[in-house]
């Protein structure tokens, strides 16, 4: 089974592409983006879990506080109060803080 699970990997991988030139380094803003994008990260896995899993499902996934509430198997109130101290702890998240702040200089 472990040989027949490693002959599949194998016959999925995607060969390389050797090319003669070195390619161009990506433009700043998307080098920025990924920062933003490590900063809110690493924000987000500071969050208990459960606030986690309400911006998770609130904002990422674009559900509505009802549809959020049956996910997690709570009520409207209890995922409108997680929202709340969720965005609260990420606004004061130092990362997240001195992004915030670099940008507005």
């Amino acid at each position: 089974m472990v040989n027949a699970n490693r002959s599949r990997f194998r016959k999925r991988r995607v060969p390389e592409q050797l090319t003669g030139a070195v390619p161009e380094p990506p433009p700043a803003d998307q080098i920025r983006g990924c920062d933003d994008r490590m900063a809110l990260l690493a924000a987000l896995m500071g969050l208990p879990p459960r606030q986690r899993s309400v911006v998770m499902l609130r904002f990422w996934l674009d559900m509505t506080e009802t549809q959020t509430a049956e996910e997690l198997g709570c009520s409207v109130g209890t995922v409108k109060s997680q929202a709340s101290r969720a965005l609260a702890a990420l606004r004061a998240s130092a990362g997240l803080v001195e992004e915030v702040s670099g940008e507005q200089r």
